[in-house]
């Protein structure tokens, strides 16, 4: 049942390089039933997505990815069914814009030092609400300075490289907390790309689920079967639901394109069964 569902998805509102509404048709066409948008630390295009999944007859989950801190490291935890108006997602997302905002500016200003056309890259972005190193990445290689988006990040932008700059996120706990004031179900994204050993791992979940989390991304573009199998017993000990997502940035890229992820196994609840009958039969019609 899982191949219908895709509940981590960007769109130009992010990082993402389709419009919210082109990113849902293209989720139509893919045989998704159920998906959220989303977008790093906005709701800017809940809207149209929305909006497009009522006229396409799709069911769509409210959504946004929340970037946070744990033990310095920086953790994306996705927002699912959240209250768009709720005052404490607005709080979380004002925050993050402002550092967003500040790293930005601190990223051109040591592109610049190094050599590249720091400057240049921040005055295509500096308008968006919540600029990312992706958004570099892209700009850089538009001004010649990288090749593709991956030498970008491996010259200029990935960690220990010239441009490298963390961002003091909120911790995790903080982060977690505003989902659910929100009447939202936080999600672990991704947990098998953050750079931790095993027992990290298990912490890292264990403390997600204290914290009041709800769901560990499970499946997720480009996942093994070994690694999907490591993420059910993860899952599993923390006593976490589980979840699917692409994490569709750019469709071309084969790995994180919708309605080709694995379904979710059996051995995990899935977490789209909180919102009820109706979302169930969206994904049987």
């Amino acid at each position: 049942m899982s191949h219908g569902v895709d509940l981590h998805l960007h769109s130009t509102c992010s990082d993402g390089v389709l419009a919210p509404l082109a990113l849902v048709e293209l989720l139509a066409a893919c045989g998704i039933r159920l998906f959220a948008l989303t977008d790093h630390d906005t709701l800017a295009g809940q809207a149209e997505a929305h909006a497009a999944a009522t006229q396409l007859g799709l069911s769509c989950l409210s959504g946004i990815e929340l970037s946070g801190r744990w033990h310095g490291r920086t953790v994306h935890i996705v927002g699912l069914g959240i209250d768009p108006s709720a005052p404490a997602i607005g709080a979380a997302i004002a925050l993050r814009r402002q550092l967003r905002q500040a790293r930005a500016r601190a990223i051109a200003a040591r592109l610049d030092r190094a050599g590249a056309p720091g400057s240049a890259a921040y005055a295509g972005l500096a308008a968006h609400d919540t600029p990312t190193r992706m958004h570099f990445a892209r700009a850089l290689v538009e001004l010649g300075a990288a090749s593709d988006v991956p030498a970008a990040f491996s010259r200029w932008l990935g960690r220990g490289k010239p441009a490298h700059v963390s961002a003091e996120w909120p911790e995790l706990a903080a982060t977690v907390a505003d989902i659910v004031a929100a009447g939202g179900a936080a999600v672990l994204a991704h947990p098998l790309r953050y750079m931790l050993s095993a027992g990290q791992r298990r912490t890292l979940a264990g403390e997600f689920r204290s914290a009041g989390g709800a769901a560990l991304e499970v499946v997720t573009g480009g996942a093994a079967p070994h690694q999907i199998e490591t993420a059910v017993g993860l899952a599993l000990r923390a006593g976490l639901e589980g979840s699917v997502g692409s994490d569709c940035h750019d469709p071309s890229l084969p790995w994180h394109r919708p309605g080709r992820l694995a379904k979710l196994p059996e051995a995990v609840v899935p977490v789209w069964k909180r919102w009820g009958p109706a979302t169930l039969r969206s994904l049987e019609a």
